[in-house]
C-alpha cells in the first residue's frame, strides 16, 4: 500500500469537509429559494381565494380595499396603469377557478397578482414581496469555512513539529550521530521527540564505544602480527617461512577487511567510484584469497565497470574463499562481463534460501564455518553500489551473482 504523509491525508480530510459544507450549503440554497418562491404563491393564493370569496359576497370596494391592506397588497384600480404594468409581464404561474382564473406575474422585480372572475379582471401588486437573498446563507456558509480553516490550522500548527522530528531522524539514519530531536513542551510530540533523542544519546554512546573497542582490538592484533612479520623475515629462507609469511600476511588482510567492513556497515565509508577492469578486479580477488589461480577458470569480458576497486575485489574474494570452501572438487570458475559477474563452483544447493545466509551470524552448520557472514559481506558491499546479489543451482553447480 502507498505510503501518505499524515499532513497530506488531513489536508484531504479537510478538503472534503470543505466540498461537502459547499455542496450542503449549495442545495439549501437551492431548496431554500424554492421554499421562499411557495411561500409567495401560497400568500397570493391565499389572499386570491379570498377576493374571490368576497366577490360573490357582493362586498363593497371598501372591504375588498380593507382584506388588499391586511394581505400586504395594493388594489391598482387605474385600468390605463394595470394594462401598461401587464406588458411584458412574465407569468409565474396560473390556477384555474370555477369562473375564472389567477395568474402570479412578474415584472421589474414586482410581483403582481391578477384576478379574472366572470369576465372581470382585478390587479394588485404585492408589496410584501421581496426577492430572494441568498447572502444569509452564503454568510453562514463563510463561517462555516472560516471555521473549519481555524480548525485545520491549528491541527496543522500542532503536527508540524513531526516534520523537524522527521527530518531529525532521516539525519540520523543517514550518519549524522551529533544530531538532537528534543523540542520543548509538555504534549504527546514533545514527548516522544524527548524519547526519541535520549535513545540517540544512548545510540551514540555504544556505537562510539564500539567504534573505540574496534580501533583497540584491531590495534592490539596489528601489533602482535607486525612482530611476528618482523621475527618470520629474519628466519632462513624455507618452507615453513614462506608458510608463515602467507598466515601472518592472510591474518593482516583479514584485519584490515573487518575495519573496512566495519566502517561501511556504519555509513562512514565513502565510495571511491572509478572505471575498473574485469582483469584486474578478478586479479586482485585472487590475490587478497591468496590461492594459486590454477584452481580456478575464467572467461572474463575486456570490459569495465564503475565500481569501487577495493571494496567489490572483497566482495569476489569472499566468493572465491566460499566457492573453493564448499567445492566438491575444490576448484571454481568465474565469468564477468558488463553486466555481472559469477562465480560458479560444483556442489550441492544451499540448504535455506539466500536471505538466510545474508544475516550476518546466522545460526547453523554452514554459517559457522564462515558461509554467512562471506555472503553477508557480500551483499553489504553489492547494495552500497545499487548492484543485485542471487543465488542460483542447477545441473549440480552454485552460482552467485554479482548483477551490475
Amino acid at each position: 500500500m502507498r505510503r501518505i504523509s499524515i499532513f497530506a491525508f488531513i489536508t484531504a480530510i479537510f478538503a472534503i469537509a470543505f466540498l461537502a459544507a459547499g455542496t450542503a450549503f449549495y442545495f439549501y440554497s437551492i431548496n431554500d429559494k424554492y421554499r421562499h418562491s411557495q411561500m409567495i404563491v401560497q400568500r397570493n393564493v391565499l389572499f386570491a381565494q379570498n377576493i374571490l370569496l368576497r366577490l360573490e359576497q357582493n362586498n363593497a370596494a371598501e372591504q375588498i380595499e380593507e382584506t388588499a391592506k391586511k394581505y400586504g397588497m395594493r388594489w391598482i384600480r387605474d385600468e390605463k396603469k394595470g394594462v401598461a404594468l401587464l406588458k411584458e409581464a412574465k407569468l409565474l404561474g396560473r390556477q384555474p377557478t370555477p369562473f375564472g382564473f389567477i395568474d402570479l406575474l412578474e415584472k421589474r422585480g414586482h410581483i403582481y397578482l391578477l384576478i379574472n372572475t366572470f369576465g372581470r379582471l382585478i390587479l394588485f401588486e404585492d408589496l410584501r414581496y421581496h426577492p430572494y437573498n441568498p447572502w444569509i446563507v452564503w454568510i453562514y456558509f463563510a463561517l462555516t469555512s472560516l471555521v473549519i480553516g481555524l480548525i485545520y490550522w491549528a491541527i496543522w500548527f500542532k503536527l508540524r513539529p513531526l516534520k523537524s522530528l522527521q527530518r531529525c531522524i532521516r539525519k540520523f539514519g543517514e550518519g549524522e550521530l551529533g544530531i538532537h530531536c528534543r523540542i520543548e513542551g509538555s504534549d504527546e510530540i514533545a514527548q516522544v521527540s524527548q524519547a526519541i533523542d535520549e535513545a540517540i544519546g544512548r545510540i551514540r554512546m555504544l556505537i562510539n564505544s564500539r567504534n573505540l573497542f574496534i580501533r583497540n582490538i584491531m590495534h592490539e592484533l596489528k601489533t602482535p602480527l607486525t612482530k611476528g612479520l618482523l621475527t618470520v623475515q629474519m628466519l632462513d629462507e624455507s618452507r615453513q617461512k614462506e608458510r608463515l609469511e602467507r598466515i601472518f600476511m592472510r591474518l593482516d588482510g583479514t584485519i584490515s577487511e573487518f575495519g573496512t567492513i566495519e566502517q561501511l556497515s556504519s555509513g562512514k565509508f565513502p565510495l571511491d567510484v572509478r572505471p575498473v577492469t574485469m582483469e584486474d578486479l578478478v586479479d586482485q580477488a585472487i590475490d587478497l584469497a591468496m590461492i594459486d589461480r590454477s584452481k580456478g577458470t575464467y572467461n572474463i569480458s575486456p570490459v569495465r565497470i564503475e565500481a569501487d576497486f577495493k571494496l567489490l575485489s572483497i566482495a569476489l574474494k569472499n566468493l572465491i574463499d566460499n566457492a573453493l570452501k564448499y567445492a566438491s572438487d575444490r576448484s571454481f570458475h568465474i565469468e564477468a562481463d558488463a553486466k555481472r559477474i559469477v562465480v560458479e563452483s560444483k556442489g550441492g544447493a544451499l540448504k535455506h534460501p539466500l536471505a538466510y545466509y545474508l544475516q550476518p551470524y546466522t545460526q547453523g552448520s554452514d554459517t559457522i564455518s564462515g558461509l554467512g557472514l562471506g555472503l553477508y559481506i557480500v551483499d553489504m558491499i553489492a547494495k552500497a553500489h545499487g548492484f543485485g546479489f542471487k543465488y542460483e543451482h542447477s545441473e549440480g553447480l552454485n552460482r552467485f551473482v554479482i548483477v551490475f
